[in-house]
């Protein structure tokens, strides 16, 4: 018999896992600040929780997808939070990408109360979820993290456990996300260069990425930046940003030097303070194109703008 799940937090991630949970026949729970985004999935018979402490009560394995660190303490340690609804015995997956101290932290609270904390950030934009083809990065005491397993499977295409400490994953996640954003950095340069030159960045990125790469992630990213189609985004700039913060602060943690992401980090706060956190982390690209005096193939600002601190 399939463990009982509960998934807290049903944005562009949440919902098609949660979906997909569903599909594969487990018993879930779900609960989301906005009660209306849970609609559809009740509809397909998951139970709706009215807080996250009551979709805890009612689950095994509770997976939290939230915007950030924040987020998930508000979720965890607030009144009626997971914490307080949680069995023991139960585990918290924890699949939201935070700094490796908030995944400590986590540990230490769920172990104090006789619950499970695991840590599993995944790679892959919402279209990659609802297809069930998120690539999970794991961490965790041996035991839950196998009873998490068939969980972590029907959401992925592939599970990478790296370790007891769930710290470990999110500092992988961290690292992942910097390759990527350095990737969109390098990209949207080497775009600059060749546009200011009179050449057309689509045609250039199928020449280089077949010759060098042959990457969906270069094909991918580099399509977005060629036809500034950066709304609706895959992942929102302001997160981008976020994330890239949170390499800078871990970092200097651990006094790791990591100039390329500091670059990184300044093109996407002034592309955020420039009003366009609410668009696909693509968009960093144009404060490339106008460094380089290239005009912009975006306005200046979104009709929902992002808190980029």
């Amino acid at each position: 018999m399939k463990e009982p799940v509960a998934v807290i937090g049903l944005g562009n991630m949440g919902f098609p896992m949660a979906r997909n949970l569903l599909a594969a026949g487990f018993p879930l729970a779900v609960h989301n600040r906005t009660r209306a985004k849970a609609e559809p999935l009740a509809a397909g018979g998951a139970a709706v929780a009215a807080s996250a402490a009551e979709a805890a009560e009612r689950a095994r394995i509770v997976i939290t997808m939230l915007a950030d660190d924040q987020a998930i303490d508000d979720v965890v340690f607030g009144e009626r939070g997971l914490l307080a609804g949680m069995k023991p015995g139960a585990i918290h997956v924890g699949m939201s990408t935070v700094e490796p101290a908030t995944s400590r932290r986590l540990a230490v609270a769920h172990r104090a109360q006789g619950s499970e904390y695991l840590a599993a950030p995944v790679f892959g934009r919402p279209e990659v979820a609802a297809e069930a083809k998120l690539y999970v990065i794991a961490a965790g005491p041996p035991g839950p993290l196998e009873t998490a397993l068939p969980v972590l499977r029907a959401l992925s295409r592939g599970v990478s456990r790296v370790g007891d400490d769930p710290s470990r994953a999110n500092l992988v996640k961290l690292a992942g996300n910097f390759l990527l954003a350095s990737m969109l950095e390098t990209l949207a340069e080497a775009f600059a260069l060749v546009e200011k030159a009179g050449l057309d960045r689509l045609a250039v990125l199928e020449t280089l990425n077949g010759a060098l790469f042959a990457s969906p992630v270069y094909q991918t990213n580099g399509e977005r930046m060629s036809r500034g189609a950066f709304s609706p985004p895959g992942f929102q700039l302001a997160l981008g940003l976020k994330d890239i913060r949170l390499v800078l602060r871990t970092a200097d943690q651990l006094g790791v030097p990591m100039p390329v992401a500091g670059v990184a980090y300044d093109h996407f706060l002034s592309a955020a303070s420039r009003g366009r956190g609410g668009l696909d982390w693509t968009a960093v690209s144009e404060v490339v194109r106008e460094a380089a005096g290239l005009a912009p193939a975006w306005g200046s600002s979104t009709s929902d703008p992002i808190n980029v601190r």
